[in-house]
C-alpha cells in the first residue's frame, strides 16, 4: 500500500496549489477532501481545509502524510489568486499540544487494568478536584495526597486517613457520593424483568389437580 500511495503522491506532489481542491484515501480507508492550505514536498504534509461535520459554520483541519494516503487526485485546480493564509500562533500552538499531551498522560495515570472501568472513573473524579499529581493506584487502593486511602468497594465506608485527617476524609466522601448519586441507575436485563413481570405457574395448580383440560392452540 506505502508503494502504491507513494506513486500517486509523486504524480501529483506538483500540483499542490494554495486553493486548489484534493482528495485522498487515508490508511484508515476514509476519503478527505478540502482546499490546500499547505504543503511540504519534502516531509510530504499536506494541510487541508474541510467542511466540518458538525456546523457549517467552522472548518476542519487536516494535516495529511501522503505517504499514508492513495489515490490522491486534484479535483479542482486553482489558477486565481488568493488570499495569504493567516499566520500560524505557534505560541498558541505550542501551548494547546501541551495541554493535549498533559491530558493524556493524566489519563493514562488513571488506568488501572486490574479494577472495574467505574473504579477508574471515580480516580478521574477525584483527581479532577485534587490534581493527577496528588492521586495515584497503590494496588487496588487510590490514595489521596498520600494519606487517604479508599479501598475496594471505593464507597464511603471505605476511606480511610493515615493521619486521621477529618476534612479530607469527609470532602472525599462528599466525593463519593456525588459520583455515585449521579451515575444511571443500571437497566435490568430484559429475561430478569420477564421473570418478575409474568405469573409463576406451579404443577399443583387446582386446573391440573382437578384434572381440567387445557385449552389447545
Amino acid at each position: 500500500m506505502a508503494a502504491a500511495a507513494g506513486s500517486a503522491v509523486n504524480a501529483v506532489n506538483d500540483c499542490f496549489s494554495i486553493g486548489s481542491t484534493v482528495v485522498c484515501t487515508t490508511c484508515f480507508n476514509e476519503e478527505v477532501e478540502g482546499e490546500v492550505l499547505a504543503f511540504d514536498h519534502n516531509t510530504k504534509m499536506l494541510i487541508l481545509k474541510c467542511r466540518s461535520k458538525s456546523t457549517e459554520e467552522l472548518s476542519d483541519i487536516y494535516v495529511m502524510n501522503l505517504s499514508l494516503c492513495s489515490n490522491v487526485q486534484v479535483v479542482k485546480e486553482c489558477n486565481g489568486n488568493f488570499d495569504d493564509p493567516q499566520k500560524l500562533n505557534l505560541e498558541q500552538v505550542k501551548m494547546r499540544l501541551r495541554k493535549t499531551v498533559e491530558r493524556r498522560q493524566d489519563y493514562l495515570k488513571s488506568k488501572n487494568a486490574d479494577v472495574s472501568p467505574e473504579a477508574q472513573e471515580l480516580y478521574r473524579a477525584i483527581a479532577k478536584q485534587y490534581g493527577y499529581n496528588e492521586v495515584s493506584w497503590q494496588g487496588l487502593n487510590i490514595q489521596i495526597l498520600n494519606e487517604v486511602t479508599i479501598s475496594p468497594p471505593y464507597r464511603v465506608d471505605n476511606v480511610v486517613s493515615s493521619s486521621n485527617n477529618e476534612t479530607s476524609c469527609n470532602y472525599i466522601k462528599r466525593i463519593i457520593k456525588q459520583f455515585f448519586n449521579t451515575r444511571p441507575s443500571p437497566v435490568p436485563e430484559s429475561g430478569a424483568a420477564a421473570s418478575t413481570s409474568s405469573p409463576s405457574v406451579s404443577p399443583t395448580s387446582s386446573s391440573l389437580a382437578s384434572g381440567s383440560p387445557v385449552p389447545a392452540n
